[in-house]
């Protein structure tokens, strides 16, 4: 379904009830708002089926960012973390959400960080999943070349560094994509390709190489857990520790899902969503 948010329509879905029969009470559940990453290559379809195991935790809204999936572009395609952010919180406001729990998972975990940055007291808690503060393209080279050889980190240097083109796009996708598991993974034909926002993120002057929210970090006031894995090569495990250091200690929880790449539950499923249901309920 589709609400207007901020000039735009967004596209959401929801798993789930808000209030629940609990013995001879009514009991409400708390709100998990899913939001995906490599906005213009993903949408929240990848989250489907995997996070209906939390369904019992909290009722589960999937949205897809302005310009990504089913949403409708900027005006302007002027696009942003900052604009993001503003627009996860009208949508909010629109639906009547109070002190959601916002899981961003890799480019979503950007949008997360500049959303408890810029708003610090709006969300519950946040949940940073195989994400980074800041764009550090030579660890993940050296985590394809240790993972993937010479070859995989050729494809990376070239995607990363000196053009995004749909020949370097293949070949990063072809060399690169099998590494960010250590699970193989089906194929799927879920995702919508939206151009104009894969551009203005992944070209080597969009979002994603122009960002650092390193410095701001200290602003997130809201228990936050850093999940990562210890193989994941595009956020590598680093990335994550670069953000547990740099967020309030007394709000902070870091927790490393051993053997598993980008997106934990991916690789070990019971173990990452358990992690995820004791933190939601803590």
């Amino acid at each position: 379904m589709k609400i207007e948010v901020n000039n735009k329509r967004l596209f959401f879905d929801v798993e789930g009830p808000e209030w629940v029969v609990a013995g001879a009470d009514l009991s409400q559940l708390p709100t998990l708002i899913l939001i995906h990453g490599a906005p213009g290559n993903s949408d929240h379809s990848i989250f489907k089926p995997d996070f209906s195991v939390l369904r019992d935790t909290a009722r589960i809204i999937y949205l897809d960012l302005c310009g990504a999936g089913r949403s409708d572009d900027e005006p302007g395609a002027d696009f942003s973390l900052d604009a993001w952010a503003d627009d996860l919180v009208e949508f909010c406001r629109i639906l009547d959400i109070e002190k959601p729990i916002v899981l961003g998972v890799s480019g979503g975990g950007f949008v997360a960080m500049a959303y408890g940055i810029r708003y610090p007291d709006h969300a519950a808690k946040l949940i940073l999943a195989s994400t980074q503060a800041r764009l550090d393209v030579d660890r993940s080279l050296s985590e394809f070349r240790r993972l993937g050889g010479a070859e995989a980190e050729a494809a990376a240097r070239v995607m990363l560094k000196q053009k995004v083109t749909a020949e370097s796009s293949a070949e990063f996708a072809e060399k690169c994509m099998p590494l960010y598991t250590t699970t193989p993974q089906a194929a799927r034909n879920t995702v919508i390709f939206r151009p104009l926002l894969a551009k203005a993120f992944h070209n080597l002057d969009g979002i994603w190489h122009r960002m650092d929210l390193r410095k701001d970090l200290h602003r997130i006031a809201v228990p936050t857990l850093v999940l990562a894995g210890d193989t994941d090569p595009i956020t590598p495990l680093q990335d994550a520790a670069d953000i547990a250091e740099r967020l309030p200690q007394d709000v902070v929880q870091f927790v490393t899902i051993a053997g598993t790449g980008h997106g934990p539950w991916r690789d070990k499923p019971e173990e990452t969503f358990r992690v995820i249901r004791d933190f939601i309920a803590s």
